[in-house]
């Protein structure tokens, strides 16, 4: 089981709005974990619930956790009890869990489900436990070049995948209309009808030098600027449903658009010929998890079949490494059509040179539009 012996450190970490605070953290010492599922099953019988901390909208809500806990049940005889909280965006969590960590509390989430960015930020203030995860997973992670779904340090491990584009009103946008190209957005027709984020989702990532390169996207988002009638977050798919906006350009992922078309909503996501940005999802234990080891057997459930089922079935994702997988088939078509392939992973944005500056950039770019 995972030990908790621990010392302290002075960390920085950041908090909404960009202020940083001086805190003291509790970092475990040299810390042993569990190097066998049998081990953690025995620490787990020995816990009660799991707490999840996410938006309402991701990874299926409460449901999708009960329905995960109790994939997890089954297959290790346990009798874990699910606990759903609504929480911030990705990041907001993992600074919510360091600022419990620093001062000395336990994690609002035994199990820590979120982007690559959050995984990077948690780099710097240390607060999810490095666990040998190719150990006690049923089955290898499948490898591709230049991705390793392996966090730094182990400190996490990607278990979804969701492909940015377009979303758009599938009423309203229809047949060659349906954008094709970056540029398709930029035609007259849409002018005043169309969204973008206020954190430039997409556009910084497809800035980058692997991509399409800074002096292409500034051009655009210059020219998508005049075009937008507003900005919205990814996780707002109602506005483009009610028609407020006919598309959002562009995406955190197309798993909203996945979920809501199975309820008959009017809603699509298409990739650009150009290429898409792979955004990972990542599964870590906070180091002041109540709960450790059921969190790390549900993270490994979460890499089964029946677990990525499950992802696909609440939350419209799952993991494209696995050959038979639903983002798999739609990045080979874009692979096949010759566009550029980027996956968003904790060691990519650590690679990169000036991805913040151009970050604020793009989105000073949208403001001045608006």
């Amino acid at each position: 089981m995972i030990s908790r012996s621990t010392f302290t450190r002075f960390v920085r970490i950041s908090l909404a709005g960009g202020a940083l605070l001086a805190v003291v953290l509790a970092i475990p010492a040299q810390p042993v974990f569990a190097v066998t599922v049998a081990e953690l099953v025995e620490g787990a019988k020995k816990e009660t619930t799991v707490k999840g901390l996410w938006s309402a909208t991701s990874f299926g809500g409460s449901r999708g956790l009960s329905e995960f806990v109790a994939g997890m049940n089954k297959k290790y005889g346990l009798n874990i009890k699910a606990e759903f909280t609504p929480g911030p965006n990705m990041q907001g969590v993992m600074a919510k869990i360091a600022n419990e960590a620093a001062a000395g509390q336990p994690a609002s989430a035994d199990v820590y489900l979120g982007n690559s960015q959050a995984i990077h930020d948690s780099m710097k203030v240390n607060v999810l436990k490095p666990i040998e995860w190719a150990a006690i997973l049923d089955r290898p992670l499948p490898s591709e070049p230049g991705f390793d779904p392996y966090a730094p340090g182990n400190i996490a491990v990607g278990f979804a995948s969701t492909l940015v584009g377009v979303l758009y009103n599938s009423d309203r946008v229809k047949g060659d209309d349906i954008p094709g190209r970056l540029e398709d957005v930029l035609k007259p027709k849409w002018k005043g009808k169309i969204a973008s984020t206020p954190y430039a989702a997409g556009l910084r990532e497809f800035a980058m030098p692997d991509m399409l390169g800074r002096e292409y996207m500034i051009d655009f988002a210059k020219k998508l600027s005049k075009q937008i009638a507003g900005l919205m977050r990814c996780g707002e798919p109602d506005r483009i449903t009610s028609g407020e906006f006919l598309m959002l350009v562009l995406t955190c992922g197309g798993d909203d658009a996945v979920v809501l078309q199975r309820t008959g909503a009017p809603i699509a996501h298409t990739l650009v010929r150009e290429g898409t940005i792979v955004h990972t999802r990542y599964a870590g234990v906070p180091k002041n998890s109540r709960s450790p080891n059921a969190a790390a057997l549900l993270i490994t459930y979460l890499l089964t079949p029946e677990g990525q089922a499950l992802l696909w079935k609440y939350d419209g994702m799952d993991l494209h490494l696995f050959p038979y997988t639903n983002m798999k088939k739609e990045l080979d078509k874009v692979r096949k059509a010759g566009g550029k392939v980027v996956v968003n992973s904790p060691q990519w944005l650590g690679s990169l040179k000036g991805y913040s500056q151009m970050q604020k950039e793009l989105e000073g770019i949208l403001r001045v539009g608006k």
